[in-house]
């Protein structure tokens, strides 16, 4: 069957990895998509289950409960917030909503900012952040021009690379006030202190968007929102669908915001697990590039096996890794690989042991 909409290629396709190697879904060891593997926390699953027990009523129009909930967790006013059925949905309500005509995207970048901007017909002009490198906060001022949108994720994503939070606020701050700026907090909850989530009542041209799908490990329940300006989200809010959040989806959000626990031990795991992966990828000979949330990029040696190549043959052994050959600027020697937990961690590197070994036999 050939793909819908000429889809982009993401991580995450265990269902067609387990048709393919004939096993069950849960044999996939999955490092393409980075998802917490300490969740979902059992709360929230409860609160999804229990929540079946009223799908046979609508679910809230707006969402509303979660909107009070994350305005209270957040310290905003409710109208500078917008629930969505994941992130990726208000990534495409908003060039929906105010068409601009030319955008600037820090790449490389999740297939889906363009996907988004084209919809609308928008020209984009791309402008590098490249592995291990800094942000690139000097020429961000000139590359805008007359651009109507500036995009990126902070932490990068494929990249993991992460722009201070007050190394940020000064960066916008050499941009005109009226340039709108989308900043994708996909992977932010793993960096605390660093969101600018809280900014967006200060700067009238700032919107947010984040996921709850990654942290909490929720991504088949579909939720995010995003945080900007009271007049902006209303205006995006009269262009949006009603009912996008299903009944589940909303209860496991709610519960979501209760879990202060898991949130401290998942970033304090993570972290640590991320360091030691990091160290074994190192010792293959692998070039792991520092990364702050749960992903690391790495490159392959050079002149060895390609990034497809290394990704088929895992897959072959039901392991997931996503090959980045299909991001700007970072060619076919380098794959993004999530933190798992360290037990997983070896089996992905034991599997790259093999076939790296392969490969130099072969030589």
């Amino acid at each position: 069957m050939a793909p819908l909409l000429n889809q982009a290629a993401h991580g995450g396709d265990v269902f067609a990895a387990a048709a393919e190697l004939g096993c069950d879904p849960e044999q996939i060891l999955d490092f393409s998509a980075s998802i917490n593997p300490l969740g979902p926390p059992e709360t929230v699953l409860a609160a999804a289950r229990q929540a079946l027990s009223s799908c046979q009523f609508y679910p809230e129009l707006a969402a509303d409960s979660l909107r009070t909930a994350l305005a209270r967790h957040h310290r905003l006013p409710e109208d500078c917030l917008l629930p969505g059925a994941g992130s990726t949905e208000l990534l495409y309500l908003w060039p929906r909503v105010f068409r601009p005509r030319r955008a600037l995207q820090i790449v490389p970048a999740f297939s889906e900012y363009l996907r988004a901007l084209d919809q609308v017909d928008c020209e984009v002009e791309r402008l590098p952040w490249l592995p291990g490198e800094p942000f690139p906060t000097t020429d961000l001022p000139r590359a805008v021009g007359d651009c109507e949108l500036l995009v990126f994720a902070n932490p990068g994503n494929p990249t993991g690379g992460l722009i201070r939070r007050r190394d940020l606020l000064a960066t916008l701050d050499l941009l005109p006030e009226d340039l709108p700026v989308l900043v994708d907090e996909a992977f932010i909850d793993f960096v605390p202190g660093e969101s600018l989530i809280d900014q967006v009542v200060e700067r009238s041209n700032l919107y947010v968007l984040r996921s709850m799908t990654k942290f909490y490990a929720i991504p088949g329940l579909r939720v995010g929102y995003l945080a900007g300006p009271a007049d902006g989200i209303a205006r995006l809010l009269g262009g949006k669908e009603p009912w996008t959040l299903s009944t589940p989806a909303l209860a496991a959000a709610l519960a979501c915001l209760d879990e202060d626990d898991f949130v401290r031990a998942s970033i304090a795991a993570i972290a640590a697990w991320r360091d030691e992966m990091g160290e074994e990828l190192s010792r293959l000979g692998l070039e792991v590039y520092p990364g702050a949330a749960n992903y690391l990029l790495v490159r392959l040696r050079a002149g060895g096996s390609s990034a497809f190549d290394i990704a088929a043959g895992l897959r072959r052994q039901g392991i997931l890794v996503r090959d980045c050959g299909n991001f700007d600027g970072l060619g076919g020697d380098v794959l993004r690989l999530a933190v798992r937990r360290p037990e997983e961690n070896r089996r992905l590197v034991a599997g790259l042991q093999r076939l790296l070994d392969n490969h130099g036999r072969e030589e």
